[in-house]
């Protein structure tokens, strides 16, 4: 055990203390007591009180209780979780609104304590950079569902910066959004600069959390900064695929480095699709295939892409990456790949028989959407028309009409954005239009993110050059890349 770690206690846990055992000292709790089911009590100076149920501890009431009168009222674990006492309690009450109401949102599958982000809970204490930057996204988010409960479609307050929002500049929670953010950035700025080997995962985790900020925010360009920022520090800190298979990292941070492969797999695949300077993708953080990773991204991330579909993707990219336009080959190649692909085959690749049907829809959305980005992609590249394919699918109506099969009520639903914004823009009727905003609508109401907002209204100037003469001839992608910004949609 490293003794000057800041991962371990000076002393031992007062559980440990009264039991008479040995404390392992880990923070922010004992694993000793969690193994032998006892409370925790932390590691703090004072001798904690210790409530004892109004049992007597001598004389002839010893042993008897006094019944009790109420109901006990429920205290948040991470009120009184022992790492975050030196906390104010605002920001207790706001990392326990995260842990309830965030990262539930990250995930399509939330399997409990094994959702990654409830895992970075446990880097709190040696990290108060990723501390500020959960209390701000805690703070926006309610902030953002406070401001309004009114639906996204015909209310233009929402088409804007995220300050010009009605009420938010008179908000509590976006002050506190707003101020938490720059300490986040100042704490992460200084360990960069002045301990770059140090609180690594804290670092890492951080990272990610201000490109997810930055989907609240807006969804554009901040999010691309955040990310190349990760690869200079990785290159910088020299973590990658030496110490991922080092046998000396817990599994624990083993966790942790399965998530940051997945959620960098898919910040890079999809945030690259809409960007004109394409990156191609390589693993940051292990030398594992590159499939297992996307494989990993399903149930681990928040999208629930088919990896199949994500690896082609990638390809597509790699493909566009470069200063002249990809062979006809390979083009032809990759489009064949979507073709093949079963979304029935990967439907039933699941142990939970309850998701059979709406993975089915989930599939053909996304196969739809991949189909319609390589045509976008490719035309605009080689500069020769490539028909998007998705009729193979059937009309585009038909299409559509899986959002509806998956319906906002189920889990899977959250991680439809990208292809709703890809199949969106094909959208030539005005019912293929509204329903599309009506997908729309319904991820505003689930997330309120900014991102969500732009999407609508990047949506609609696409749909409005398309009436224009020789509009509809065009790749809607090059009027993307014509403005200069990069966008993600997830």
């Amino acid at each position: 055990m490293d003794e000057s770690s800041s991962t371990y206690a000076a002393e031992s846990c007062w559980t440990c203390r009264r039991r008479r055992r040995r404390c392992d000292r880990l923070l922010p709790a004992c694993q000793k007591c969690e193994i032998m089911q006892d409370q925790c009590l932390g590691y703090a100076k004072e001798r904690p009180l210790r409530w004892t149920n109004s049992v007597a501890s001598r004389g002839k009431w010893m042993g008897k209780t006094v019944p009790s009168v109420g109901s006990p009222m429920s205290i948040g674990r991470l009120l009184i979780d022992p790492g975050l006492q030196d906390l104010t309690r605002p920001m207790r009450e706001y990392i326990a609104y995260f842990e309830r109401n965030c990262s539930p949102e990250c995930v399509i599958y939330d399997l409990g304590p094994n959702n990654p982000f409830k895992e970075f809970m446990s880097l709190i204490p040696s990290s108060r950079g990723l501390c500020h930057i959960m209390v701000s996204i805690a703070a926006l988010h309610q902030a953002l569902r406070e401001l309004s409960n009114s639906r996204l479609i015909g209310n233009e307050q929402f088409l804007g910066e995220l300050d010009t929002v009605e009420g938010a500049r008179n908000s509590p929670r976006f002050y506190e959004y707003l101020y938490h953010k720059q300490q986040a950035l100042y704490l992460l700025r200084t360990r960069y600069h002045e301990a770059p080997y140090q609180d690594s995962y804290g670092v890492i985790a951080s990272v990610f959390l201000f490109i997810w900020l930055a989907c609240l925010e807006s969804g554009r360009n901040t999010w691309a900064y955040h990310l190349n920022g990760l690869k200079e520090i990785m290159q910088t800190q020299i973590l990658s695929m030496d110490l991922a298979q080092s046998t000396s990292l817990t599994a624990a941070f083993s966790r942790f480095y399965e998530y940051f492969d997945t959620s960098y797999a898919i910040f890079e695949i999809l945030g690259s699709t809409l960007v004109k300077s394409k990156q191609q993708y390589q693993p940051l953080f292990t030398s594992i295939p590159i499939i297992e990773i996307l494989k990993r991204s399903e149930s681990l991330t928040w999208t629930g892409c088919p990896a199949d579909l994500l690896y082609i993707l990638s390809s597509v990219n790699s493909a566009c990456s470069g200063p002249v336009p990809p062979d006809p080959n390979i083009i032809a190649h990759l489009f064949s790949q979507v073709e093949v692909f079963s979304p029935q085959k990967w439907a039933f690749a699941t142990s939970n028989v309850s998701h059979l049907t709406v993975r089915y829809h989930v599939a053909c959305i996304y196969k739809a959407a991949a189909l319609i980005y390589m045509s976008q992609a490719f035309s605009h590249k080689s500069q020769q028309h490539y028909l998007a394919k998705w009729h193979i699918l059937g009309s585009l109506d038909s299409i559509i009409a899986h959002f509806t099969s998956v319906g906002p009520g189920n889990i899977h639903f959250k991680g439809l954005l990208w292809p709703a914004f890809i199949i969106g823009a094909e959208a030539r009727t005005e019912h293929q239009r509204s329903a599309i905003m009506e997908v729309l609508d319904h991820l505003w109401r689930l997330w309120r993110a900014q991102n969500v907002v732009y999407a609508l209204e990047i949506l609609k100037k696409i749909w409005e050059g398309q009436t224009t003469p020789g509009g509809a001839s065009q790749p809607w992608i090059a009027y993307l890349y014509e403005q200069g910004e990069n966008w993600i949609f997830v």
